[in-house]
């Protein structure tokens, strides 16, 4: 699996613990595009907190919530087709743990994350960017249409690296509506005032009900599958489900 993080001078090592998790046998890199499948791609990049803070049930729930995402969109044949993921993962360093990758190809048993280190988000969304980039390019390059991506921001805490300047571009993208993006707090110790500041006015960040990350990531999964079974043109006519499962509302107070 390719560590993007590990060839940016930026980045100076490598999160031993989660380099070979989620997908650790894949001829994928974020080059590679199976130009075979004529399916609309919608990519969707995870950027999961895995700082020591979110040891034991945290990350034990992450881990099952994750496990279940990744087997039950993979169920759907048209989201197996379009989704494609990429995990980005954060504690002490920023590591690509799987490069974008179709669904369906994905290990639907992967090796569990790790919780460790502090919390580099900055160093995170600053490979998120250039990755999303990237991937757009590449498929306007091969003629493949894509969806608005999906960014999914999960942390139960706050940056301890420069974080503005590549939080600023991420979040421009969102209130332009060019991607969809979500920030979840998980915890009472997730640093409110600056998720503020990273995510888009409208809604903003999102706290989880207790540690109900399967709830997340099922409506995660039912979001993808109704994205992926429209047509591009009509992406914006997408309804989607309640938050009201798995998001603490009455704590939110732009929702």
């Amino acid at each position: 699996m390719q560590n993007i993080a590990s060839n940016n001078n930026s980045f100076s090592s490598i999160n031993n613990n989660n380099q070979d998790t989620i997908m650790n046998k894949t001829r994928y890199d974020n080059n590679s595009l199976d130009e075979m499948n004529s399916a609309p791609r919608c990519p969707v990049i995870l950027l999961l907190d895995t700082s020591s803070s979110m040891d034991g049930a945290p990350i034990n729930e992450l881990n099952q919530g994750l496990k279940q995402f990744l087997n039950e969109t993979a169920e759907d044949e048209a989201a197996s087709l379009s989704v494609e993921l990429e995990v980005i993962t954060f504690d002490s360093v920023a590591n690509v743990a799987m490069p974008f990758t179709p669904i369906c190809d994905v290990d639907r048993n992967p090796a569990p994350l790790y919780a460790n280190g502090s919390t580099c988000m900055g160093a995170a969304l600053d490979i998120a960017v250039k990755d999303l980039k990237a991937r757009r390019r590449l498929y306007h390059n091969t003629g493949i249409s894509s969806y608005r991506p999906w960014v999914i921001l999960m942390t139960d805490g706050g940056p301890n690296d420069y974080w503005q300047g590549p939080a600023e571009e991420m979040r421009k993208l969102g209130e332009k509506d060019k991607i969809q993006y979500i920030g979840i707090e998980i915890g009472s110790s997730a640093d409110h005032a600056t998720m503020c500041q990273i995510l888009p006015a409208k809604p903003g960040p999102v706290k989880l009900q207790g540690l109900r990350f399967k709830q997340f990531f099922r409506w995660l999964t039912d979001s993808l599958r109704s994205v992926s079974s429209s047509a591009v043109s009509e992406e914006d006519n997408v309804q989607y489900g309640g938050i009201g499962s798995w998001a603490d509302l009455a704590n939110i107070p732009n929702m």
